[in-house]
């Protein structure tokens, strides 16, 4: 089982931004800290900051043990048990026999799931990426210059999910592919 490393976790932190009171998010969700979901069933405008009365009725209607701030510490305590579902979800995905993923691979993984749920994991792009063994640092063996240009595009196309968020998703590509000798060269929504 492999855990998100101290790089990933900055990495998403860096991506999904601090805000220790209760705002909106992009879909109109209340969510707080690093990108914490308080509830999927009540919408506010989207990419506003809650008012504390909203807040404060918000907290009171879900019997939430806190209200609007939050501290760092519980910020940080979010994003360690909301990352976890993540790890949980990567960790379950069946690798061709033999490989395993770099820890900047399992980190990019990570990143995509926290941010697009375990359900992308199972898309066709991501599948067929997964299951190209060239891509794993386990494998053994010489890679031509095509199998490495197809493993470009897979990577491409496998971070290919939610055009809103392209530089999150390119920059999650140039993590999968660091340090494994190949390179990012097709960005996302490219091909």
């Amino acid at each position: 089982m492999a855990n998100l490393s101290a790089n990933g976790a900055t990495f998403m932190k860096g991506h999904e931004g601090l805000n220790l009171k209760f705002y909106a998010d992009p879909k109109g969700f209340p969510t707080v800290g690093y990108g914490h979901l308080i509830t999927k069933s009540k919408t506010y405008t989207a990419n506003t900051t809650l008012t504390q009365a909203q807040a404060d009725a918000l907290s009171k209607s879900l019997g939430l043990s806190y209200t609007s701030p939050i501290t760092q510490s519980q910020a940080n305590t979010f994003f360690t048990n909301d990352t976890a579902s993540a790890v949980a979800s990567v960790n379950k995905v069946a690798l061709p026999a033999g490989m395993s993923l770099s820890q900047n691979q399992f980190d990019a993984l990570v990143s995509l799931t926290f941010n697009a749920g375990s359900g992308v994991l199972s898309t066709d792009d991501v599948e067929a990426l997964l299951a190209y063994k060239l891509i794993y640092p386990s494998f053994q063996g010489p890679r031509s210059t095509q199998e490495l240009d197809n493993y470009s595009k897979l990577v491409s196309k496998a971070f290919s999910y939610d055009r809103s968020l392209q530089r999150r998703r390119n920059e999650e590509a140039e993590l999968f592919c660091k340090g494994s000798g190949y390179t990012h060269k097709y960005p996302v929504y490219t091909l």
